[in-house]
């Protein structure tokens, strides 16, 4: 399923504009579309923001773990800086802004790891989006852990 969706959304449409790049939000539709289905699947393990473009900035990685919080999900985003750790929650709507911005503007590819596969989302420098699927990295969900603030 995912290498027929894969086939589909492969090249995107994408142009420049001064010095931002605009994309349309279809550039990661299967992205979005495949993480809300593994969090409706309860096969969510986490997600890994890596390869920075600009590694003088100081943002190494962004690892995105699940929470439920008072019976609403809620996605800690650590944002993991040379010198230190920071952290922001966001909900489901929110989350998928952010990541888009921070595909867009900051890192070149983006790891979703699921019980039934992992999904590697790469971005070129003309902002072009492709993906590529793996074998699973996970059995089993990550342990729980306490929420940072």
């Amino acid at each position: 399923m995912f290498q027929f969706l894969i086939n589909i959304f492969y090249k995107s449409s994408s142009f420049k504009l001064g010095l931002f790049y605009l994309c349309t939000m279809s550039d990661f539709k299967v992205f979005f579309d495949i993480l809300q289905e593994n969090l409706l699947n309860d096969e969510f393990v986490k997600l890994t923001l890596s390869k920075p473009m600009r590694k003088s900035e100081g943002l190494l990685n962004v690892y995105v773990r699940l929470f439920k919080v008072e019976g609403k999900e809620v996605f800690e985003l650590k944002y993991r800086h040379s010198e230190e750790n920071t952290f922001k929650q966001f909900s489901l709507d929110a989350l998928t802004v952010e990541l888009e911005k921070l595909l867009l503007e900051t890192f070149r590819t983006a790891t979703l790891f699921t019980l039934s596969q992992d999904l590697i989302v790469l971005v070129s420098k003309k902002k072009l989006v492709s993906y590529r699927d793996n074998a699973p990295s996970f059995k089993n969900k990550l342990p729980e852990i306490p929420m940072q603030s």
